[in-house]
């Protein structure tokens, strides 16, 4: 079992989640029944980094966001313990719709209330992105996650949302196979465990 947080700020995030909101999700690593789970979000600049290495924003953009938050520590860190919040509550609205409360959906809305209006499309040098009216840059790595949330839940596909079998990493996947059999996060990391260890059981066993 793992009981200490490794560090993840050394390594880009692993992205099985299939689904933005999903990644966002994994940030936290062996979600499920560990004494210590590990962080990858323990500032933000590491939230930046986030955003940087998943596309939300370009390597600029990314600087630009460490920038402001050393201009604007106190907000930064209120950014932060939004985007804690905020993967709490998608953790339960998504995985277990049954057991989220009406506060996880307000700290989903809230959110998306502030996230900005898109209002066109601008040319840009890289091809074409949204036009939108100006909000808190400091939150600009939540923008897209709670867009992809809200459409996974009203376009139905939230229902295809499993959680890795391994009670201890439980990372969260969308679920494509065509029988819904998806077991683990990865294959090469929780199902190739499960695999070894039910190969030292059996040799033990015999």
């Amino acid at each position: 079992m793992q009981t200490q947080a490794p560090s993840y700020a050394v390594r880009p995030p692993k992205r099985i989640g299939g689904s933005l909101s999903l990644d966002f999700i994994n940030t936290e690593a062996w979600r499920g029944d560990v004494p210590q789970r590990g962080e990858r979000l323990t500032g933000y600049g590491e939230l930046a980094l986030w955003a940087g290495h998943l596309g939300i924003v370009d390597r600029a953009g990314a600087r630009q966001l460490v920038q402001e938050a050393a201009q604007r520590p106190e907000a930064a860190a209120a950014v932060l313990a939004t985007a804690l919040r905020l993967r709490a509550a998608l953790g339960r609205i998504l995985t277990e719709p049954e057991a989220a409360s009406a506060d996880d959906l307000a700290v989903l809305n809230a959110v998306l209330a502030r996230a900005p209006t898109r209002t066109g499309l601008a040319a840009t040098k890289a091809g074409f992105a949204w036009a939108m009216t100006e909000t808190d840059l400091l939150e600009q790595p939540l923008w897209p996650v709670v867009w992809d949330a809200a459409e996974l839940l009203v376009s139905g596909r939230a229902g295809r949302v499993g959680s890795c079998s391994d009670p201890d990493c439980a990372w969260v996947f969308l679920d494509t196979s065509r029988n819904r059999s998806r077991r683990w996060c990865s294959m090469a990391d929780c199902g190739n465990r499960h695999k070894a260890r039910r190969h030292y059981e059996r040799n033990r066993a015999s």
